[in-house]
């Protein structure tokens, strides 16, 4: 059924070392768009230069670019793993340029840093270096994490999203509170992460370590989901469960303990909870 949207222009930001993870950034954005945006009343739209922008004359390319693509879009998320960029004429990467659009305006601004593996003889260790002294230069703004792989940068977007997009309702910056949100969220995800270290038997293992999926424990009669389950939702809201808002601001499923076994024969995993969640 059609529903009324405000629609989001969510620029994709990065230099040219990380091609997968702008892929699955633009995933993640249509994983909020699938679980929220009839509820929410808004669609995250991800925009980025190869497809929004058009050759034109009479100016510096990343000027162009920011004309065209950049200043028409509400929040960025960005990603870096071992280069920096190339300079503009006006910084020193086309990236960081739009980058510092979005600080300097107060949107909402969503940096993720790669700690995956890379083999040093292929690192421009220059480049490394300036991303190292920007990212040092700007520790304090925006919202920053690390991730280790696509499948953990998907799952911690769409879960800052959740917290970011709820601010969108009060205006185009995001405060500290907010900030401070989603820094606690991932903490949050980290615990339940290494809390579930039991093995689960070999298929039901092998997907609880790729989608780091969790059954914690709510409440004294209540369970939710951690992790990436979002191919089951269909599945899951068949069987019951509440997409809820959790303590810590970010989203999960829900449901009663009564459906602990069903629940996790749908995850194919064991049907083992998790400590309670801190308040």
């Amino acid at each position: 059924m059609p529903f009324s949207a405000t629609v989001y222009n969510v620029l994709i930001a990065s230099p040219s070392d990380v091609p997968n993870e702008r892929k699955a950034i633009a995933q993640a954005l249509q994983d909020w768009n699938s679980l929220n945006a009839k509820d929410e009343g808004k669609v995250l739209l991800p925009v980025m230069w190869e497809t929004h922008s058009a050759p034109a004359m009479g100016e510096r390319p990343q000027g162009l670019i920011n004309n065209q693509v950049v200043r028409g879009c509400d929040l960025l998320v960005g990603a870096f793993w071992t280069r920096f960029g190339s300079p503009t004429g006006v910084e020193e990467s086309g990236t960081v340029e739009e980058i510092k659009w979005f600080l300097n305006n107060k949107k909402p601004t969503m940096l993720y840093f790669s700690k995956a593996q890379v083999d040093l003889d292929e690192v421009d260790i220059d480049q490394y270096q300036k991303l190292k002294d920007f990212k040092k230069s700007i520790r304090d703004k925006g919202i920053q994490e690390n991730y280790h792989g696509c499948d953990e940068l998907r799952q911690k977007l769409l879960r800052h999203l959740t917290i970011v997009m709820r601010e969108m309702n009060t205006g185009p910056s995001l405060d500290k509170q907010a900030v401070q949100a989603v820094k606690a969220s991932s903490r949050a995800e980290e615990h339940h992460s290494t809390s579930n270290s039991q093995p689960t038997g070999e298929n039901s293992s092998a997907n609880a370590t790729k989608n780091n999926i969790t059954l914690v424990e709510y409440s004294a009669k209540a369970f939710i989901i951690r992790g990436n389950v979002i191919q089951f939702k269909d599945e899951l809201k068949k069987q019951g469960g509440k997409w809820i808002t959790c303590r810590d601001k970010s989203k999960a499923w829900m449901f009663s303990k009564r459906h602990t076994k069903s629940v996790a024969k749908i995850l194919n995993i064991k049907p083992i909870l998790v400590a309670i969640e801190e308040a």
